[in-house]
């Protein structure tokens, strides 16, 4: 064979070698943006639910399969934690990503915070999480949101805003601007490890009565901002009204969690699932859960959490 020749036939050889290359790269990186693993998706788009002291809070949103058809999707809110202070909505994308993946718009929240805002807390920021659920209730049929099937979610203090716009009556604590014809009242709540230590008024816990929409609540057996005998005592409290509740401790879990930035947090595939159960046993979804675990992270067998009904 001549010298170009071989020249010619060793160029096509490395150029089918990186073109096998390339295509095992691009098959990765797909696998990894799968919608069952949350964790690497980004929101779709961006809502703006409110503006206050000329700051426009928005929402992160993710859309479901089939969006442009023109039906309603039952929906998934989520508030950060961070103490009121600090935190952001992307903390909460894998969660979202994950529902949009079951058939749900899921909305990561922006709201006011104590060191950027220079506001009252948790006041304001109770104000700002009902004007949240109260936009999306009242744009329902432009937002293609089913208002019956609107799920609140929150962790720590964010757990306080879910639990408080399912609890929290007092006319007082709502934005003057919202239509207080609409209502703030989830169908679902969600909380992983809530923080309820604030002032009475503003404290979920203090605020228990009867037919609230039911709630599953998640809590590390070694969190040490929350004691398990504190949510016990919510948990019973609200069997004792009447209300549904469901109340998970997992062994060695410390604060935060069930959150899904670590891909390898075993706590917050098991949580996806016990969430996706309790919300397909109370009508907010149908079909089975999706959840897909990476294979190095093991699924908790019962001996590693405790469960209360």
């Amino acid at each position: 064979m001549l010298d170009h020749e071989k020249i010619k036939w060793s160029h096509l050889l490395w150029a089918l070698v990186f073109m096998v290359l390339g295509k095992v790269n691009v098959i990765g990186e797909n696998e990894s943006k799968h919608p069952n693993q949350p964790y690497s998706d980004k929101p779709d788009t961006f809502w703006t639910y409110k503006t206050i002291d000329g700051k426009s809070l928005k929402m992160s949103i993710f859309l479901p399969g089939g969006y442009g058809e023109g039906k309603s999707f039952p929906t998934f809110v989520v508030f950060h934690g961070g103490s009121w202070r600090t935190g952001e909505p992307s903390w909460h994308y894998p969660d979202c990503a994950y529902w949009r993946s079951r058939g749900m718009v899921a909305v990561s929240v922006q709201y006011r915070l104590k060191d950027i805002d220079k506001i009252k807390v948790p006041l304001e920021c109770v104000k700002d999480a009902k004007s949240a659920v109260r936009y999306l209730r009242k744009n329902a049929e432009r937002l293609k949101v089913n208002p019956e099937k609107i799920v609140v979610a929150g962790g720590s203090a964010g757990g306080q805003l879910a639990a408080a716009v399912a609890t929290i009556v007092d006319p007082l604590v709502n934005h003057e601007d919202d239509d207080l014809k609409v209502s703030c009242v989830p169908n679902a709540v969600i909380l992983y490890n809530p923080y309820f230590k604030c002032q009475p008024s503003l404290s979920p816990s203090k605020h228990i009565n009867k037919d609230l929409p039911p709630m599953i609540t998640f809590l590390g057996s070694e969190d040490h901002a929350i004691t398990i005998e504190s949510l016990l005592e919510f948990h019973g409290n609200l069997k004792k009204h009447g209300n549904v509740s469901e109340f998970y401790v997992g062994n060695g879990g410390k604060h935060g969690f069930c959150n899904g930035r670590n891909t390898k947090n075993k706590f917050f595939y098991w949580s996806l699932e016990l969430e996706d159960q309790f919300l397909i046993k109370h009508g907010m979804l149908g079909g089975e859960p999706k959840v897909m675990r990476p294979r190095s992270v093991h699924k908790l067998q019962n001996r590693e959490y405790k469960t209360f009904f």
